[in-house]
């Protein structure tokens, strides 16, 4: 009824300046759309943008929890998180815990998605939802109105080892 999940990251020979992120992503059935977590919340929260995220119990449905950005994006990270659970209407589903904090998003579509899409309407309702399970996220940037890049101490080096892990398990009513 557990599954422990590790990632390890050792760079290479080859020189990496920085990475994205450093996590994971799986797809869960679309009828788990009801969002519980424990961290920084209710709204979007990144590393360099988190100040008024407040750490809490929050709860979202999943159509809830995504924001429309005008042009498709990444969207929706909650950051510092301890746990979240994804359920159905009738309470069951699952629960990740991590084993630090994690960042996570949760989407009814996939990166694929928004990289095709030009416009929010576009973006098709699938029949899963796509969670990203991160360590790091890379921060937004842009703190003289979009045009500085995102400050050292908010990017992830590409040339350092990185590990985490979570728990996953089942939630029954």
């Amino acid at each position: 009824g557990r599954l422990q999940v590790q990632a390890d990251y050792e760079p290479g020979d080859g020189f990496i300046p920085l990475i994205p992120k450093f996590g994971m992503r799986m797809a869960i059935p679309e009828a788990f759309s009801h969002i519980d977590w424990y961290g920084r919340g209710p709204h979007e929260s990144y590393q360099d943008r988190k100040t008024s995220a407040f750490v809490g119990q929050y709860s979202r449905q999943v159509d809830e929890f995504i924001y429309p950005y005008i042009s498709p994006q990444d969207n929706a990270n909650r950051s510092d998180v301890r746990w979240t659970s994804f359920t159905d209407s009738e309470g069951e589903g699952l629960k990740i815990k991590g084993l630090q904090p994690l960042s996570f998003r949760a989407w009814p579509y996939t990166e694929e998605d928004l990289e095709q899409a030009g416009h929010d309407y576009q973006l098709p309702d699938r029949d899963l939802i796509n969670i990203n399970l991160d360590l790091k996220l890379h921060g937004v940037g842009g703190d003289n109105s979009w045009g500085k890049r995102t400050l050292p101490k908010y990017t992830i080096k590409g040339d350092q080892p990185y590990s985490y892990g979570f728990v996953i398990e089942a939630v029954e009513k």
